[in-house]
């Protein structure tokens, strides 16, 4: 990710105050801003004509270009990003939305409905497209694997990593376990294979499978593969909802951008590339247009931050257009993974 140069020095306090009432009345409505909507704002003392210069000024340093049909100016990616860095005033969530993420979160049990309800909540939310990451776990090192009866053939794994980290997943069983025998392979595979990494693990246990004749062994060794399989699929985790209110925005209204747009959605390679280098970043993320090769090709923008208490364990996003209301999605993004990180944090808690 190469993020745009900006110096701050660039503009004084009139051009950046024209600046940011150009973006934000192009993030309201979509169109080009002329000199004369400027001057009917009533929030500056010029007139057209001197706003003009001020926007031929803006125009010059590359912060605002000119479509063709219009007289009016749009933001360019430099004008967004001098705009987030230097103008934008965040607001606060409202009350219904703290709740409605708060409940959301503290509601979901296992942690794939956990992240899958995420998403959908905050394509809700911000009306935009609502995608959560969530690298594979095969290289996730564990401290202990619990097992607990919660039905017939339904039992809980819970693992927990040497990084503080827990993961609960319900896995189903061919097999009949009773609440003795769960408990004598916690034991087992806990004392079996503590440090070790999920991967190492089911290579392990499949190795085994080989070399036991042993029923009750062979009853551990399978219920240790499909617990670990469906904790630690091979391929990353990544859940995308929303993608339809991406189609109503101005921006992809014609057949051939919304064509394009779909297919970009469906692009989770580069996505979950661009979305796994931004794991080594703490803090929130808005990524814009021409600073990744992902989002300039479509025309996008990224508002992400990074989930997990002692560990990153993923990513929470918003995906829309360039005209995006970054004042409303950073603190949505900001306070959904922190909401994440508490509950991640709570349920290491109550293991230990």
């Amino acid at each position: 990710m190469q993020k745009l140069d900006l110096h701050e020095d660039d503009l004084d306090s009139r051009a950046r105050e024209v600046l940011r009432e150009i973006i934000m009345q192009h993030v309201a409505t979509g169109e080009a801003i002329s000199s004369r909507s400027l001057a009917r704002s009533g929030r500056f003392r010029l007139s057209p004509a001197s706003l003009r210069n001020v926007m031929a000024d803006l125009e010059d340093l590359g912060y605002l270009q000119q479509p063709h049909t219009s007289a009016g100016r749009v933001p360019t990616d430099r004008g967004y990003r001098f705009f987030i860095d230097n103008l934008m005033r965040s607001r606060a969530l409202s009350s219904r939305e703290r709740e409605a993420i708060d409940d959301q979160v503290r509601n979901a049990n296992e942690i794939d409905e956990v992240l899958q309800s995420t998403s959908r909540l905050l394509s809700d939310l911000s009306d935009q497209v609502g995608v959560v990451f969530m690298p594979t776990l095969l290289q996730f090192a564990i401290r202990s694997m619990d097992f607990v009866l919660v039905a017939e053939n339904k039992i809980m794994c819970i693992i927990v990593g040497t990084n503080g980290v827990v993961v609960n997943k319900v896995v189903e069983s061919h097999d009949t376990f009773t609440r003795e025998e769960l408990e004598k392979i916690s034991r087992y595979i806990t004392v079996e294979y503590s440090g070790m990494t999920l991967d190492a693990i089911r290579r392990r246990l499949i190795r085994m499978t080989e070399e036991q004749n042993d029923e009750v062994l062979q009853k551990t060794i399978s219920l240790g593969i499909v617990a670990v399989n469906d904790v630690a699929p091979v391929e990353h985790e990544l859940y995308v909802e929303g993608a339809t209110s991406m189609l109503m925005k101005p921006e992809y209204a014609d057949a051939a951008s919304m064509r394009k747009t779909m297919l970009a959605l469906q692009e989770r390679g580069k996505l979950i590339a661009l979305l796994n280098s931004c794991l080594t970043e703490d803090a929130l993320q808005i990524i814009i247009g021409s600073e990744t090769d992902f989002t300039q090709v479509h025309n996008f923008s990224i508002v992400a931050r990074r989930y997990g208490s002692h560990a990153p364990l993923g990513m929470v996003g918003i995906i829309g257009p360039m005209r995006m209301e970054y004042a409303r999605m950073a603190p949505l993004v900001d306070y959904l993974s922190r909401a994440l990180s508490r509950k991640i944090e709570e349920e290491e808690e109550q293991q230990q």
